[in-house]
């Protein structure tokens, strides 16, 4: 994939340029970028939680919301993973899990990736999802996919996103609260 000059400007979503973004990006940033993809990945997975498992009813959309709440679902937790590598000078973009829930609902996960030749199997980009702390035992044990993947419940979607679908921007901002959208508001495809 060539990487466009989009994988690392700020969107109105991704805001790589807000202050504080910029801030933590600059402390998080290691000796080589393969140290920077691992700080930026330990510090969202560590400190940002998710309402689903606090009880939250906040619903933080944009990278620096998220960031300001210290906690967001998965798209936020996404977004703000893009975000801070963009502002690290590291392309990141979005990427979609499709997951049939208990109830027969399929609805979308949403992750990040990023790119990270020298610590990435294919020697390109790596997908990240920080969805569970180490600390958490529904952690997978993998190094980056936290959540485990099940198959054939489970899809990866094949597009990276240089933003926020529209489809999920709706869907989180028109939220009343985020266990009402844990609970059944989660978008099901990217249309």
């Amino acid at each position: 994939m060539h990487l466009d000059a989009e994988l690392l400007s700020p969107t109105t979503v991704i805001d790589s340029d807000h202050p504080d973004i910029v801030a933590l990006a600059r402390t998080l940033t290691g000796a080589t970028p393969p140290q920077t993809v691992r700080n930026v990945f330990e510090y969202v997975r560590d400190r940002i939680t998710h309402p689903a498992d606090t009880g939250g009813t906040g619903v933080a959309v944009s990278a620096s919301e998220t960031l300001q709440a210290g906690e967001g679902i998965c798209h936020a937790q996404a977004a703000l993973l893009a975000a801070l590598y963009r502002a690290a000078g590291i392309p990141a973009g979005l990427r979609h899990q499709q997951v049939d829930t208990e109830t027969g609902q399929t609805v979308l996960h949403g992750i990040a990736t990023v790119w990270a030749p020298d610590i990435s199997e294919t020697g390109g980009f790596l997908l990240v999802d920080p969805r569970y702390p180490e600390s958490d035992p529904r952690h997978s044990g993998h190094d980056w996919q936290t959540r485990a993947l099940q198959p054939p419940f489970e899809r990866n979607l094949p597009t990276v996103h240089t933003d926020m679908p529209p489809a999920v921007v709706t869907a989180l901002r028109e939220a009343t609260d985020a266990q009402s959208l844990l609970r059944g508001g989660l978008p099901a495809t990217l249309d």
